[in-house]
Formats: structure tokens, sequence, C-alpha cells
């Protein structure tokens, strides 16, 4: 390990983690009493922001990844996400279109701290959509080689339909299994 870095763990105990999920349904219960559109454009600006930072630690960063592919699992029309999966992604999202959380964001390293707690919590209470749509953006990249072609365009949305049926099924069942 260099001087210049190292690594810190920590695991947060049952309080902690009753703490932040209070935190995730009061966010969810807001989310019902604001525009939808306004909490995806607070979450793809607090992307902006954090990626534009240069002040921004490496494990924000890293933690803001998942926060753009939640607000493109809405987004994404050829992914189709469900309505309820949608209704709780940006029940998700509503936390970060709140400014007022627990560290603020202009303490140096320290202040999106909150926000990539918040982001771990959420990537985890997700993981199966997430990791389905990310299948899916796979998927997508790879599926034709020549997508220009007649043959090419006239079998994607077959084969699009398909991936995402199965995705769908092996979503539904992780989630039932938990």
């Amino acid at each position: 390990m260099s001087a210049s870095s190292f690594k810190v763990t920590f695991k947060l105990d049952e309080e902690d983690a009753k703490y932040f999920r209070s935190l995730f349904r009061k966010a969810k219960k807001a989310a019902g009493e604001q525009d939808p559109a306004q909490i995806l454009a607070a979450a793809r600006s607090l992307v902006s922001s954090v990626r534009a930072s240069r002040k921004t630690p490496g494990f924000v960063r890293d933690a803001i990844d998942t926060l753009q592919d939640l607000t493109e699992i809405i987004e994404d029309k050829q992914y189709a996400a469900p309505a309820k999966v949608q209704a709780d992604v940006i029940g998700a999202l509503a936390y970060f279109a709140n400014s007022e959380d627990l560290i603020p964001d202009e303490i140096p390293v320290l202040g999106f701290l909150d926000d990539a707690i918040m982001i771990k919590f959420v990537e985890e209470q997700f993981k199966h959509e997430l990791n389905a749509y990310r299948k899916f953006r796979r998927f997508l990249r790879g599926a034709e080689q020549r997508p220009w072609t007649t043959v090419a365009s006239a079998r994607l949305p077959g084969r699009m339909g398909a991936i995402r049926d199965k995705l769908r099924a092996e979503v539904n069942r992780k989630t039932q299994a938990e």
C-alpha cells in the first residue's frame, strides 16, 4: 500500500442500517409529492457535479455510477422497466434530490460521505435490478455487428424482447428468493 492512498472499510451496525432505512423510507414517501422529472433531473445533476468536481473523492466517484445506472433504468425505453420498478427507483432517487443531507457537500472529502453511504444502501436494495440492467446494456452493445443491415435491424427487437423477458424473470426469481 502506498503512503498516498489507503483503504478504509467500515461496517454499519443494525442501528446505523436502521437510520439509513428510515432516510430511505422518508425519501420514498416524499417522492409521492414530487415531480418524477424533477427527481431525475436532480439525480442527473448530482452525477454531473460529482464528476465535474476535482475535489470529489474516488470512492464517491465510484459510487456515483450506481446513481447514473438507476436514472438510466427509468429513462431507457428499450429496457422498459415495469411501472413498479420505476416508482421504487424514483423513490430511492428522491433522497438525492433533497439538498439537505447529513454532511454538507462543501466539506472536503467528507461532504459526499453520507451520499456515498446512501448510494451503497440503495445499490443493495436494487442489486438484482441493477445487475439485470447492466446485463441488458452489455447485450445491446454487442447485439449486432452490423445494425444498419435489414436482417440485423429486423432481428434486434425480437432478441431484445427475449433478453428483457429473461432478465425480468431472473430479477423476479432472485427477489422472491430473498
